[in-house]
């Protein structure tokens, strides 16, 4: 009896002792993987609460995150912050800089959002009338902003897919290199 006496006033004890749920705020997170360059759908998210304290204390996305783009691959049960979606695109753009989205071929791997690059146009075929032959820097310090894959994944296609990596460019060479995006491919050097 008296064993069950000082386990009911230990219970009483730590009850009182134990700390509240504390302030909660309630944030947008996902419902499963999505992947880097998707499109965020209302089904791919939901509205928890979760501790303040728990929390980044700036840069919580809201409900405008829906039809934007995976910055990055996102994990199910992920507190989204705007820096993860395309939603911050523009947002960090310089007042000379553009964004502009091309397909690379060659070191696609290497963008990653954030790295510097150097853009390379292919060189001219013979018969071109194009005097160099030899691949061109049309580009140089480009920061990667998003990258993704498109194409076709399926088991009826070669499974051929397309990286796109979207680029904040200066805005002198914007017209340079998507123009030559639109004639053939495009490859990246990483920048230091």
């Amino acid at each position: 009896m008296v064993g069950l006496c000082v386990g009911a006033a230990a219970l009483v004890t730590l009850t009182l002792l134990r700390p509240g749920p504390g302030e909660v705020a309630q944030v947008i997170v996902t419902t499963r993987q999505v992947v880097a360059g998707e499109v965020l759908q209302d089904a791919d998210l939901a509205r928890r609460e979760l501790p303040v304290a728990a929390l980044p204390r700036t840069g919580l996305a809201d409900g405008e995150v829906v039809g934007t783009r995976a910055a990055v691959t996102l994990e199910e049960g992920t507190v989204l912050t705007t820096s993860m979606t395309s939603q911050s695109l523009t947002s960090d753009l310089l007042p000379h800089e553009r964004v502009v989205q091309v397909p690379v071929e060659v070191g696609a791997e290497l963008a990653r959002p954030g790295a510097v690059v150097d853009l390379v146009a292919e060189a001219p075929q013979a018969g071109d009338g194009a005097g160099a032959e030899v691949p061109t820097v049309i580009c140089d310090g480009a920061r990667v902003l998003l990258t993704q894959h498109e194409g076709n994944s399926d088991r009826w296609s070669s499974g051929a897919t397309v990286p796109l990596i979207t680029l904040a460019v200066p805005a002198s060479t914007a017209s340079l290199v998507v123009g030559a995006a639109t004639h053939g491919a495009l490859g990246i050097v990483l920048s230091p």
